[in-house]
């Protein structure tokens, strides 16, 4: 299953506020919704994500490695949608 920037999005928001009802209120999902998109995640990538710790979960050290990296991608994606909507000639320019 390919990774979605959504998918992204919500890891990144649950490893930041370090559980999924405080992502799920960033990201405007369910907490199952969140749930949910971590576990395919995981297995996606075959990697433990989250540990749990008591009540709550923390980021497992490849979950911090590939949070960095998500954060890198998530900047990069939005660099090319503003370089795109910059680009002269665009539909809306053009009267459509």
């Amino acid at each position: 299953m390919p990774i979605t920037l959504s998918t992204l999005q919500t890891f990144v928001a649950v490893v930041e506020h370090g559980s999924v009802i405080g992502a799920s209120r960033a990201c405007g999902y369910s907490p199952a919704a969140v749930s949910r998109q971590m576990s395919s995640l995981s297995l996606s990538l075959g990697v433990t994500l989250f540990v749990p710790q008591g009540r709550s979960i923390r980021p497992s050290e490849k979950a911090l490695l590939l949070a960095a990296r998500a954060r890198v991608l998530l900047q990069e994606a939005e660099s090319f949608d503003a370089y795109a909507r910059a680009l002269p000639g665009r539909l809306d320019d053009e009267g459509r």
